[in-house]
């Protein structure tokens, strides 16, 4: 089943532990410390892979975790690093996290981390030192970072073929190339795009047959943008009138194809500029429907800015060929073209912002207590196994360091505020 957005959640693996650990060797005494490092956890990646072409597999699957790193051991053996996780998604995906694009995955082979892995927590050998020469505690291995994305698929296609429900987009896609699309005398009848590969003097290119647009579908009407954003990544547009909606009693009012030309162009326009300015080529379909020359109509349609390049039967397969020739000088035109330069965005620097030492903290108080944020200070909490007496005396000895314990007194004052590093309670721990 088509699928063009999902919500998922990420989580980057957790990292092993620290080991506390021994040297015991014989003619060896008080060999010291020796507990190696825990692993770090492994990173969730996303690429675009284009032997996929929906997001349908996320429909039952919504939460990926990397492998998680591997506990140290003694002997100062580190431990494994846990395998990262690929995610695989279609060319042409977007990926939100709230209303931030984290990166357009547009081409084969791109790919992004979404989400990191903890760090492995340090054996007891790390923190051996002249002060410290029997350290009996080891860290806890940070949790990766977990978050929920949203993926949002725009079907990446040379030519995309467009207009009216029911104008023959379906047809003529199931003639020109080997897609077999769900074909009917009714409006709507495609509910998801269909792609196709059209061989065409041993080339080939890829066509998209969105669904038919009405009046409003900017808006939201019908179908609406639920499938105008598909149009985005197409190379060209080739926009298909209905020859049968001008025919009344054998004649052919030509308004009629300049009304509906310009109701899609309407609704493209209000969607997206970008639409408005693709290259576009104007058939006519069910040329079959009429013994009588088309000329006098394409001339009236051309007169009007309509610019009509052919008409045709998809049903009896009538000027297709011709058309599929047409299409290709315009997709190799397309492709010719050097793809435009990514908008710069000028970088401010913020190193304030971006300090990462212990130091860096920041602290606020609110109605729920005293909160204290900053990297990583909150990563040494996450990883300090508080239910070690060492563990938790080189936590105070840190506090008192980087002055934090004096400036938690400072806004405790005489109450009993509650006190929180990031998400963790360490009013126990003070």
């Amino acid at each position: 089943m088509f699928l063009d957005e999902a919500t998922i959640t990420v989580t980057g693996g957790t990292g092993g532990s620290g080991c506390v650990s021994w040297r015991r060797e014989k003619y060896i005494p008080k060999g010291g410390p020796d507990g190696g490092d825990g692993g770090n956890g492994g990173g969730v990646f996303i690429q675009a892979d284009s032997n996929t072409d929906t997001l349908s597999d996320f429909r039952s699957t919504k939460v990926f975790k990397a492998e998680n790193g591997s506990i140290g051991a003694g002997q100062n053996k580190h431990g494994k690093q846990g395998n990262d996780l690929l995610i695989v998604v279609p060319p042409g995906t977007l990926i939100k996290e709230g209303d931030t694009v984290i990166a357009d995955l547009a081409h084969q082979g791109d790919e992004v981390r979404v989400a990191t892995g903890g760090r492995g927590g340090y054996g007891n050998a790390h923190f051996k030192s002249s002060t410290r020469q029997k350290p009996d505690f080891a860290e806890k291995g940070e949790p990766g970072i977990t978050k929920k994305i949203h993926l949002e698929l725009k079907l990446v296609a040379d030519i995309g073929i467009i207009g009216l429900p029911s104008v023959g987009k379906s047809t003529l896609i199931s003639v020109i190339s080997a897609a077999k699309p769900k074909i009917a005398d009714y409006p709507f009848t495609t509910l998801v795009p269909n792609l196709g590969v059209v061989k065409a003097d041993k080339r080939t290119f890829v066509v998209c047959d969105v669904p038919g647009l009405i009046e409003k579908a900017s808006e939201g009407k019908g179908l609406g943008h639920t499938f105008l954003k598909h149009i985005e990544r197409c190379g060209a547009l080739l926009h298909m009138l209905d020859l049968e909606r001008a025919l009344t009693e054998g004649k052919i009012d030509a308004s009629v194809l300049i009304e509906d030309y310009k109701t899609i162009r309407t609704e493209l326009g209000a969607y997206s500029p970008t639409l408005a300015e693709k290259t576009e080529i104007v058939v006519i379909n069910k040329s079959d429907l009429t013994t009588e020359s088309l000329e006098s109509v394409i001339a009236e349609l051309n007169k009007a800015g309509v610019e009509v390049s052919a008409a045709i039967s998809a049903a009896t397969h009538g000027g297709t060929d011709d058309l599929v020739l047409r299409l290709l000088t315009v997709v190799l035109d397309e492709r010719a073209k050097p793809e435009p330069e990514p908008e710069v965005t000028k970088t401010v620097l913020k190193p304030h912002e971006e300090e990462i030492s212990m130091g860096a903290y920041s602290i606020s108080k609110d109605d729920t207590g005293i909160h204290i944020t900053g990297k990583r200070i909150e990563q040494l909490t996450k990883m300090t196994d508080f239910s070690s007496s060492g563990a938790l005396l080189r936590f105070k000895d840190v506090l008192d360091r980087i002055g934090l314990k004096n400036a938690i007194n400072r806004e405790r004052g005489d109450t009993d505020a509650k006190v929180f590093i990031g998400d963790i309670s360490i009013d126990s721990y003070l």
